[in-house]
């Protein structure tokens, strides 16, 4: 499947099921954040940024509205992230290393990017203000932090804790960015009604082209080093 039938199909599936999707928000976000973990090539913020969209479309800014964000979006979103992230964890609490090497090719993820997030774990004094801080910002892919924790035996109390704190953070932040591009989107449509169509078609566009084209470059990286070794 090529990357502008994946885009395709989004738009369809999007613009088909608006509605039903706005209905049930949180259902929605909770199930895909927990497929993403599972799954890996769904992005989470894909499913964030696409649901706030519908959800908080045309809602100026206020006290209230920021509560049906963090409710009906971010805290479903942070709790679907928390329990999908738990199959790897304790797979690789489990398994060891050896399940990454047989599953690398097929994750997207290698060995030496567990030890990588290691490097940092360890280069870093306070571990768990750092592991906070990477579920806030994804600066390192999520499943290899899974992975890494489970490897290591992290505190499974903690984990939860820091893992739906940290994610709350980071949806809130993805949630914040979709409003503000909601709210645009409505403002063109007032004034041009087919420029704004089309603004709102190319920002979701872009966004799901520049996730959907990492995703496939680091799993493309990881098979062709797979293939040398």
């Amino acid at each position: 499947m090529n990357l502008s039938t994946i885009l395709n199909s989004i738009e369809s599936f999007i613009t088909a099921n608006a509605p039903w999707i706005v209905t049930n928000a949180s259902g929605v976000v909770f199930l895909g954040c927990v497929l993403e973990q599972i799954i890996v090539p769904i992005p989470a913020s894909l499913v964030v940024l696409s649901t706030t969209l519908l959800v908080m479309q045309g809602i100026s800014f206020s006290l209230a509205a920021l509560g049906t964000l963090i409710i009906k979006i971010v805290l479903p979103a942070a709790l679907g992230i928390t329990l999908g992230s738990l199959f790897y964890f304790l797979l690789a609490y489990k398994l060891g290393k050896p399940f990454i090497q047989k599953t690398s090719r097929f994750l997207g993820v290698t060995v030496e990017d567990v030890e990588n997030v290691e490097r940092q774990f360890k280069e870093n004094r306070y571990d768990d203000v750092f592991m906070f801080l990477v579920r806030c910002f994804p600066v390192i892919p999520s499943i290899a932090i899974n992975l890494f924790c489970g490897l290591m035996m992290y505190d499974l109390r903690k984990y939860v804790t820091i893992t739906f704190l940290g994610s709350a953070v980071q949806v809130f932040g993805w949630g914040v960015v979709a409003w503000l591009f909601g709210n645009l989107y409505q403002t063109l449509e007032n004034t041009m009604s087919l420029l704004g169509y089309v603004a709102l078609i190319s920002i979701v566009l872009l966004v799901v082209w520049f996730i959907v084209t990492k995703k496939r470059e680091k799993i493309m990286r990881t098979k062709d080093s797979g293939n040398k070794g």
